[in-house]
């Protein structure tokens, strides 16, 4: 189970960074991973903490995809509307 201080080093490493580190140590779930201030950390928890920032950024990608969609429908009809009235 990760602690606080393990999630907190991790997150100050940063996803990418994090994921360079563990090339160095063992490919097993149950491989320790040392090189951080706070101790050695469970590989597995680490290859958790990295699922949980990818669905993090999927799902905020998926917002910003939303909204953009959003925009561009609005910018649409903005511009619809303008042609549509203009013309008239």
């Amino acid at each position: 189970m990760l602690t606080d201080a393990h999630r907190a080093e991790l997150e100050e490493m940063g996803a990418p960074n994090v994921r360079a580190h563990m090339v160095h140590f063992g490919a097993d779930r149950g491989a320790d991973v040392g090189g951080f201030k706070c101790g050695n950390i469970n590989r597995g928890e680490i290859v958790d903490w990295l699922a949980a920032k990818h669905q993090h950024g999927e799902r905020r990608q998926r917002w910003i995809l939303f909204w953009a969609v959003i925009g561009g429908v609005a910018g649409m009809a903005g511009f619809g509307a303008t042609v549509y009235f203009g013309l008239r």
